[in-house]
């Protein structure tokens, strides 16, 4: 960026040499818990609880919070913030993800024409009519009574349109709402064999009412939930362990058969942190405590714990358990840090100086002073930064602040933002940086007097100086041009292949659908072009009785006919797009050119947004084989399709040359962001593909193989969450930290032109960012490390803001401390975004190797310096990081890191996993397992979802229906000896034999069809994703590759959970010796 950018170059620093690790004392304040009998083996270490005074993280739920949980990731409620009135509603009253509204007498399909509109909270930052942002020069009296500014619009419901997400109209100017959109409008004809469901235009209801409403990315938030107290008690409650999985209450643990155990080791001091065996009542071990005592809020996880070679009852294994409670999780207590409950549990942030652990989560939450401490950890030291995450409905919406011309306040020499952080002093006249220590002087307006604390007395009424999470107007200085418009430009393959599979009709038919969740405004702005072996564009001026085709013939040195009327505003041209899409189908339908100009095609569509910048949506069906670009079915591997497994993979699972890499560097530059929809049915080198969507911010969407029955529903709901989920364009982002540490390096899908920021052409809600560190000096014991993430940005309304994350984390020379204080998630996921970064230049079994290892010497490190009992015969985990061999088995048995499997396939994981976040990297190689069969079995006070079954085939029966998701495909397993009246209630067939290959899954008129769409609905909603379902059957393939994801079982060339256990104890006893 040019010199008005917001990121001045770092400080050089000079790094000194780090001091030279001291051992952890010889008595370490951690204890371990043994088991008796059988279980002398098995031993986990628990830490004992924090000081008096420390702060707690979590206290449960009251009694009155019964109701289901929503998806954790929806739009924040209206009304008062932290208070939700109870509304008279039963728990199951919330609408499925894409069930069928109650009143409607046929269900809807999946991808019907919108409904009505759904009268949605205001989305984040709307107009200034709804929310005046914070005027800086205003009394701190007048801004604590502004209305919080209007929220995020969460994921759409099916075809409910929420209210447009105004991302602040500009301070001071009067801005008419938008248009409502999404009033019915004539059906497209839709995509072919759809499933053949009935549309109701009824009115879809919001989230919280009596109705059900259908599926289109999430559901509608910002009702109350049924049967919900103010969410914030006044008392705390003892510590309810949270869900490893993320979804609804269970009703009860899993009979395991509980065994009983002494703890061992505690000081008079020490608190045991109630740990739950499989089977027992939650609180048998806690009875002996006092009750209003909240426990240690570190552990995300139950289960019981480890093994050793000769007796091991793979029941007393550690395996995720899920809770049922919603946690209150309060970002800091008493000035300190409180320790973030797992991702996966469902949680209510209060942000009281740090920001939600959804926008920002560290490694480990105490921060190492030195680097050899960290190295000696075997640990990494890393952040996930998702700026746009979805918030929980009854979290407080972000503060908007203006500062007017002046801008926000920032360090004259780190240019670190104003934040809570920083000390004022000297009456309030400076204040003294938290990052690099520098003393600024406070601006005159700005400065206001201290109180007894040496708090300024306005910080509860500034949300810059009492919040982690605040977004600033971007002032001038800000803007090296004007905010771009909302541009969305549709690229359809219509090559004789794309014709015949009814991908071209599918992409139609989904555009059509999606378009009314377009943005609204004058400044959305839409064009259209179709490929084969050329590229047509369409001019789609309203004068024109009919929308004008233009043909590039020239593939290699393309350019665009026109230099305007390409690209219009929606409200110009909406009519000429539908009747367009309507007649491409049979407008290509006899054609017969099988050749694809993808490359040329997407620089054909940049060269016509290249004005402006904006989204690139491109449907592709062929391995691209013309023009510029173009690829070819690499090698025998590559024309099977079969992977190399450890034969060289780095030469089929790169791009095949830079062609497409500084097409994409381009298309960054000038703020173009693209995403690839595949539809196809052969080998497409997603390997070259990807790296366009990945260097500009979007993503790749895999159909394979695609089928124009089942297909259709989900591009449409995946093309629909893309452009209405909360995001933002030309953004640039900046993590800075606390002199001692230096940012090493970013992981995501992005572009980076400076060694410092990211750019992005676009950001949305689904995104993550990776930020590892490294040390340069030592921190100060008992001081705090900050963190500070910075992302300029332009909202989809054409506001540029400045949303400032921060985060400040206690810094610790204890490695105790260290594996007390991990997450286990963040560090998984880290784990996860590096093998799969390695994957192309690695053999495989070198990263299985890795990755093994990285578990290996963090246990080892753990079993060496921190664990007090000292028999070679016990294999002991940190009680924090207890499932990491469970998970570190599951990434090596993962579809990226597997032998056998299709080149696609491992290409596709890759580009998934460099976004993929916290909450959703654990389920994508560690799936979750459900019974369907038995539904109706349940009782209506249980939770909607039941229990996950463990990940071994001694679970699955051959008389059951099983459901395996991972958040991007649902595994239907049917027995061999199903009873036909449960295959008749499910799919309408009464025999194995007549099961289609195919999942469509149709709600039938019974009870049991309803809960299984209720379920699968439920996941769709809680995983922002429409499930890709598949339908598998023992003595097929697909059956094998079901029992492929089974990761506790002995697989071909794989270790078993038990026999991994086993491995790992022993490296860690040679290690020792």
């Amino acid at each position: 960026m040019s010199s008005s950018s917001p990121y001045s170059p770092p400080q050089q620093q000079q790094p000194r040499p780090p001091q030279p690790f001291a051992a952890a004392p010889a008595q370490n304040p951690t204890t371990t818990t043994t088991l008796p009998g059988a279980f002398s083996n098995l031993q986990i270490a628990r830490g004992p609880a924090p000081p008096p005074g420390a702060p707690r993280g979590l206290a449960p739920q009251p009694a009155g919070f019964a109701a289901r949980p929503s998806f954790p990731g929806s739009p924040p409620a209206a009304g008062p913030p932290f208070a939700r009135a109870p509304v008279a509603s039963s728990a199951h009253a919330s609408p499925p993800f894409g069930g069928p509204p109650a009143a409607a007498a046929q269900p809807r399909a999946f991808g019907g024409p919108p409904g009505m509109v759904s009268q949605a909270p205001p989305p984040f930052g709307g107009p200034p009519a709804a929310a005046p942002p914070l005027q800086f020069n205003a009394p701190p009296g007048a801004m604590s009574h502004q209305p919080p500014p209007p929220q995020f619009g969460g994921p759409p419901g099916a075809m409910s349109q929420p209210a447009p997400p105004q991302f602040g109209a500009p301070g001071g100017m009067p801005q008419p709402a938008p248009p409502q959109f999404g009033a019915p409008r004539p059906a497209f004809s839709g995509p072919p064999a759809a499933a053949g469901l009935a549309s109701s235009q009824a009115m879809p209801p919001s989230f919280g009412s009596q109705q059900q409403q259908p599926f289109g990315g999430a559901p509608q938030f910002g009702l109350p939930r049924p049967g919900a107290q103010p969410p914030f008690p006044a008392q705390s409650a003892p510590l309810s362990q949270q869900a490893p999985f993320m979804g609804p209450p269970r009703g009860s643990a899993p009979a395991f058969g509980a065994a009983p155990w002494q703890s061992q080791g505690a000081g008079s001091g020490a608190m045991q942190p109630p740990m739950r065996m499989p089977g027992m009542p939650p609180n048998t071990l806690g009875q002996g405590m006092p009750p209003t005592m909240p426990t240690m809020p570190y552990s995300p996880h139950a289960g019981t714990q480890v093994s050793t070679p000769s007796k091991i009852d793979p029941n007393q294994i550690p395996r995720p358990m899920a809770e049922t409670s919603v946690i209150i999780f309060e970002t800091r207590q008493g000035g300190q840090a409180a320790i973030p409950p797992a991702a996966s549990s469902e949680f209510i942030v209060k942000d009281t100086g740090n920001c939600s652990p959804r926008l920002m989560r560290c490694t480990v939450n105490q921060i190492p002073c030195t680097g050899d401490l960290l190295t000696t950890s075997g640990m990494p030291l890393s952040l996930m930064v998702q700026p746009f995450s979805l918030p929980h409905p009854s979290e407080e919406p972000i503060q908007l602040v203006d500062f007017g011309d002046m801008g926000p306040i920032r360090c004259s020499r780190c240019k670190a933002y104003i934040n809570p952080f920083m000390r004022f002093v000297d009456q309030g006249r400076r204040f003294i940086c938290n990052l690099c220590g520098f003393s600024n002087d406070t601006p005159r307006e700005y400065i206001c007097n201290l109180g007894p604390d040496g708090r300024r007395r306005d910080a509860d009424d500034r949300p810059e100086l009492c919040r982690g999470t605040v977004e600033f107007v971007a002032s001038k200085e800000f803007l090296v041009r004007d905010p771009m418009p909302a541009v969305y430009f549709f690229l359809i393959d219509v090559s004789m292949n794309a014709i015949q599979t009814g991908s071209t009709a599918a992409a139609c038919s989904a555009i059509s659908q999606a378009i009314s969740d377009l943005p609204e405004g004058p400044r959305t702005m839409v064009g259209i072009a179709t490929f084969d072996s050329a590229i047509h564009f369409y001019s789609l001026k309203r004068a024109q009785q009919q929308p004008l085709m233009l043909i590039v013939p020239d593939v290699q040195d393309v350019y665009t006919p026109l230099q305007k009327d390409l690209i219009l505003p929606v409200s110009e041209c909406r009519e000429n797009l539908e009747q367009l899409l309507e007649s491409i189908p049979s407008m290509f339908e006899n054609n017969r050119v099988a050749d694809s100009a993808f490359g040329a095609a997407m620089k054909a569509g940049f060269l016509a947004m290249k004005s402006t910048g904006g989204k690139l949506l491109v449907f592709q069906s062929v391995l691209p084989s013309l023009g510029v670009g173009s690829l070819s079915a690499r090698e025998a591997e590559g024309r099977a399709n079969v992977s190399t497994g450890d034969k060289e993979p780095h030469k089929l699972l790169q791009p095949v040359d830079k062609t497409l890499k500084t097409m994409a560097l381009e298309f960054a530059e000038y703020q173009v962001c693209v995403d690839v929809f595949l539809t196809t049915q052969s080998y497409v080198d997603i390997a070259s593909i990807s790296v366009v969507p990945n260097t500009t911010g979007g993503r790749v969407y895999y159909y394979y193989p695609f089928s124009a029955r089942s297909d259709p529903a989900k591009l449409f709901n995946d093309l629909r969450w893309n452009i209405s989920r909360p995001q933002g364009f030309e953004a640039v982002m900046r993590v800075r930290c606390s002199q001692g540490l230096q940012v090493q390096d970013y992981f995501g899908n992005f572009c980076k032109r400076v060694p410092t920021d990211i750019d992005l052409p676009s950001i949305d809600s689904d995104k993550t960012i990776m930020v590892t560190f490294k040390h340069d000096d030592k921190l100060q014991e008992n001081s705090e490390c900050g963190f500070q993430c910075a992302l300029l940005y332009t909202t989809v309304y054409g506001q540029r803001r400045i949303r400032v994350m921060n985060l400040s984390l206690p810094c610790t020379n204890m490695l105790s401390n260290l594996f007390r204080y991990a997450d286990l998630e963040t560090q998984f996921t880290c784990f996860l975004k590096q093998a799969a970064n390695g994957i192309p230049t690695s053999t495989l079994l070198h990263l299985r190797e890795e990755v093994t290892n990285t578990c290996i010497n963090i246990l080892q490190s753990y079993r060496k310096y921190c664990a007090s009992v000292s028999s070679s015969g016990q294999l002991i985990l940190p009680e924090a990081l207890k499932l990491l061999p469970l998970y570190t088995l599951a990434l090596i048995k993962s579809i990226g890191l597997r032998n056998e499997g299709r080149l696609d396939d491992r290409s596709y994981w890759i580009s998934l996993v460099s976004s993929v976040s916290v909450l959703l990297a654990v389920p994508l190689v560690f799936p979750r397992l459900i019974p369907i069969h038995d539904l109706t079995s349940r009782g209506d006070d249980e939770s909607l979802i039941p229990s996950p079954l463990m990940l071994n085939s001694e679970n699955i029966r051959e008389d059951g229906v099983y459901l395996l998701e991972n958040g991007e495909d649902g595994l239907i397993y049917v027995g061999n000896v199903v009873e036909p009246t449960i295959l008749e209630q499910i799919f309408g067939v009464s025999s194995l034999a007549a099961l289609p290959s195919q999942a469509v899954l149709e709600q039938f008129d019974n009870e049991l069809s309803r809960k299984v769409n209720e379920v699968i609905n439920e996941i769709r909603r809680q995983r922002c994703s429409y499930l890709r379902l598949r339908l598998c059957r023992r003595g097929e393939p697909s059956g094998d590759f079901f029992r492929s994801f089974l990761i506790e079982d002995k697989a071909p060339g794989g270790l078993s959970y038990v026999e991994f256990l086993v491995h790992v104890h022993r490296q860690i006893q040679s290690k020792m010796t």
